[in-house]
């Protein structure tokens, strides 16, 4: 019972935002296999795609490069914002609610709410794209639960998804699947403190290693989340992200905010350099360029997004309070 309350602890700071109905129904359904995804995957030049100069996006709920295409994707209340080449651009359809959401080398996987109007079921379950969701696979639970608590390791596809409530296939808890969602275990959390959590990320490269974000630091399991061991020091952390030898954080220490890269041979701390937030604000979600782990994107609770290209050296704003640049 004690393992059931920690998957339930962390996930209670994340709110359910249920999609609606309606009559002008959008015809829209899964394909199901990989040769059905749509052949043009570029972001510019797509008419799935358009370039968004002015607006306000709303409901971050997860960024990442997918693709490898060197554009960055950011899931929100109202579909797919990306990000690249210095312009933004949203889609034309498919403008579901991507409550979960983890970019990966040759697509993205999600949870969440089909958007308004839609033909699809509520909820979606866990879903992959291949074509910057033009098109979406079903890999289970549909019309049975949505995950907000997820994570895919980028190139080892390994998935993890924290379930708040059993459904047909699995219980409560944490679970993870090798397999694109054909099956699944449980892990049993030992080591991880009674607490909330902030984060759940896996490493890109690495099938059994996943971390979780606590006020407590960063705890890091070796063995697909069965026994977990503080990685960090003591410090409250909001937000982290695994690349290739380092995991990089951000925390909360002395009323203010701080970026770290740690290695995971040595756990030497590196020091970054953040961009003037306002006042109590805190980065929420972050990502690291897998083809470049020099450029770096942040998101923070009121809605500034920033980059940077050079290990945090300058920082170049993206986004002001969810208003684009």
């Amino acid at each position: 019972m004690k393992k059931m309350a920690k998957a339930v602890m962390i996930t209670s700071a994340i709110l359910l935002l249920s999609a609606c109905s309606s009559s002008n129904e959008k015809k829209q359904a899964f394909i199901n296999s990989k040769e059905q995804a749509k052949s043009n995957v570029s972001v510019t030049n797509n008419p799935f795609f358009k370039e968004k100069k002015e607006g306000k996006f709303e409901h971050l709920h997860g960024i990442g490069y997918a693709d490898n295409q060197n554009a960055i994707y950011f899931a929100t209340h109202e579909g797919l914002l990306v990000y690249q080449n210095n312009k933004w651009y949203e889609t034309t359809s498919n403008k579901h609610d991507y409550m979960g959401f983890s970019a990966t080398d040759d697509g993205f996987y999600a949870s969440g709410h089909p958007e308004e109007g839609s033909s699809l079921g509520n909820p979606l379950g866990l879903v992959k794209s291949l074509d910057n969701g033009q098109t979406l696979m079903n890999l289970g639970f549909y019309k049975e639960s949505d995950f907000h608590y997820m994570t895919v390791g980028y190139k080892s596809h390994t998935i993890y998804v924290v379930n708040q409530e059993a459904n047909k296939t699995i219980g409560q808890g944490l679970f993870y699947s090798k397999d694109d969602g054909k099956t699944w275990l449980q892990s049993q959390l030992n080591g991880l403190p009674q607490t909330v959590a902030g984060t759940i990320a896996a490493h890109p490269t690495d099938e059994n290693m996943v971390g979780i974000s606590t006020p407590e630091g960063i705890f890091v399991s070796k063995d697909n989340g069965n026994t977990f061991e503080r990685f960090t020091r003591k410090i409250n952390t909001t937000t982290f992200v695994f690349q290739e030898k380092s995991i990089l954080f951000a925390a909360v220490e002395n009323n203010k905010p701080v970026l770290i890269k740690q290695s995971l041979d040595s756990k030497q701390e590196e020091v970054l350099s953040v961009p003037a937030l306002d006042e109590k604000d805190h980065i929420m979600y972050m990502t690291s360029n897998p083809k470049n782990e020099k450029e770096i994107v942040i998101a923070t609770m009121n809605g500034d997004i920033f980059m940077t290209k050079n290990n945090g050296e300058s920082w170049a704003r993206l986004a002001s309070k969810g208003n684009f640049f």
